[in-house]
């Protein structure tokens, strides 16, 4: 029989609080026998699981969810321990982040350059940087956020930083012109190429109106809502041969905002069909994304004709668009994407043409 010890014994031994024996006991998390005295009696397999109730809670896990992981181990504790070492990876980053704060602060102190409110609210706006960055975890994919991630995290590069500079300084310059577009050059090696990355930074930015303050604020501080739309005219400047003058000038009309949210869409779309291709195009998922495809050209042309055949007109000549867009759309398998909706959408017209015969051709029904 195994040795049982009382309260305080167990205590002794193990290094933990009567106080705390007794709120586990409470939560249900180290339920001890009773004695008919009603005395709380620990046997050795309470002291293993106390062991694993310390390690957990060492490991920064609430002890309600230290019961649930402990009751169904098996289940439970492989994705509970790479949660929360995700969890420690955060707090890691954001300690990192206030050392280098109280660093740069201490600094700033010792030359008289910062008084001291400056310097306080500046440590607040990191301690409280990682809610914000928490936020902008939800426009990507786990994979794509561990790549973009730090981009968020940290500071902008001094590249980029010069970028925003040399952009501002050539705002209502031709975006056609060698100048701009030496500067488009410079925006795209600096950026992902990875398409679930630009799918999460379009779906953001498309968003942005509900960034948090922080983020916002990067916006306001390197004039982003000014640099935005202008890198975005240069990036299609070689569009405008495809369409008509009137038809061109609906296309820049766009409202920046709108057009954010369709290249937001196009993408997503993009990506949802590149993950179906191996679909039956008569397929039932073809021809909801067939549908979805109309649905965003219809929204893409706002309905006008010319518009529409200005898309057509640039499609087809793809194979002689700039080199950062066909990389960009190599990147996307567009090629791969269009070629499989165009085949949903001759399957569907067979289909409706099908069904038209049958109506036209199915003797009428008489009484009997």
């Amino acid at each position: 029989m195994s040795k049982t010890y009382r309260i305080q014994e167990f205590a002794e031994l193990t290094g933990v609080t009567v106080k705390a024996l007794h709120h586990y006991d409470r939560l249900g998390l180290l339920k001890p026998q009773r004695a008919l005295s009603g005395y709380r009696l620990y046997v050795e397999r309470d002291l293993e699981r106390l062991e694993q109730i310390l390690a957990l809670k060492f490991l920064g896990f609430p002890l309600k969810e230290i019961k649930t992981v402990l009751d169904r181990a098996a289940l439970k504790l492989p994705e509970a321990l790479r949660m929360q070492r995700q969890a420690l990876a955060e707090k890691q980053k954001l300690l990192a982040r206030a050392m280098k704060a109280i660093v740069a602060a201490e600094k700033a102190l010792d030359s008289g350059k910062t008084t001291n409110p400056a310097i306080l609210k500046r440590l607040i706006e990191v301690i409280n940087m990682q809610s914000d960055i928490d936020a902008m975890k939800k426009y990507y994919s786990e994979e794509a956020w561990s790549k973009v991630g730090p981009r968020y995290e940290g500071d902008f590069s001094q590249e980029w930083i010069d970028l925003y500079r040399d952009l501002e300084a050539a705002l209502g310059e031709d975006p056609a012109s060698e100048k701009v577009q030496a500067l488009v050059a410079r925006w795209r090696s600096l950026s992902s190429g990875d398409p679930e990355v630009r799918e999460g930074a379009a779906k953001a930015w498309a968003d942005r109106n509900n960034w948090p303050a922080a983020m916002q604020q990067r916006i306001a501080d390197f004039h982003l809502d000014k640099i935005a739309p202008f890198i975005g005219q240069a990036m299609t400047a070689y569009r405008k041969k495809y369409y008509s003058d009137e038809a061109w000038a609906k296309v820049m009309q766009r409202p920046e905002e709108e057009g954010a949210q369709l290249w937001a869409a196009r993408i997503a779309l993009w990506q949802e069909v590149a993950a179906a291709l191996d679909e039956d195009p008569a397929g039932d998922k073809a021809q909801q994304l067939c549908a979805k495809w109309a649905e965003l050209a219809e929204r893409s042309s706002g309905g006008d004709p010319e518009v529409k055949a200005g898309n057509l007109k640039e499609w087809r000549d793809h194979a002689n668009w700039p080199t950062s867009a066909q990389q960009r759309s190599s990147s996307f398998r567009l090629e791969e994407v269009v070629d499989f909706i165009k085949r949903a959408y001759v399957c569907r017209a067979k289909k409706q043409a099908v069904e038209q015969w049958r109506q036209t051709h199915q003797p009428a029904s008489t009484n009997p």
